[in-house]
């Protein structure tokens, strides 16, 4: 008795787990990067779309939801190819989106920045996995 009242009292830690989008115009080849606010995990450096997963939901249902939340961009005209899943901060799905134009953003206060890149004009400072995702990528 005293060692099921025990396990009741010691709470496991929860497994953060996230997941992204990197979007990509297929007409340019283009793809979009946000700048995350001073108050966000490595703030002020520039990232995927993404965001934690919350109970009950499909990393492709949290990339999705958070692509509307974060851009105000409807999810439903865009193709999602899951790509990977990354350890290194927690675990994380990136997805690939593949959409027929580059969007217009509307950012909510996570972000402060926003914009359309390629290889060869990246901003700086990138979040610290992304570069290593990008060169698998392209």
């Amino acid at each position: 008795m005293q060692l099921l009242e025990l396990e009741k009292k010691v709470r496991k830690p929860k497994k953060i787990k996230a997941a992204g989008v990197l979007l990509i115009c297929e007409k340019t080849g283009n793809f979009l990067l946000l700048e995350r606010n001073k108050l966000a995990f490595f703030p002020k450096t520039w990232s995927v779309v993404a965001g934690a997963m919350e109970e009950g939901e499909t990393s492709l249902e949290t990339v999705k939801r958070e692509l509307k939340e974060e851009t105000q961009i409807d999810p439903t005209p865009i193709r999602f190819q899951f790509f990977e899943t990354q350890y290194d901060f927690k675990s994380f799905d990136l997805y690939l989106g593949y959409c027929e134009e580059e969007y217009e953003c509307k950012l909510d206060r996570e972000n402060d920045n926003w914009g359309w890149f390629n290889m060869n004009n990246l901003p700086h400072p990138l979040f610290p996995t992304l570069y290593s995702s990008l060169v698998r990528i392209f």
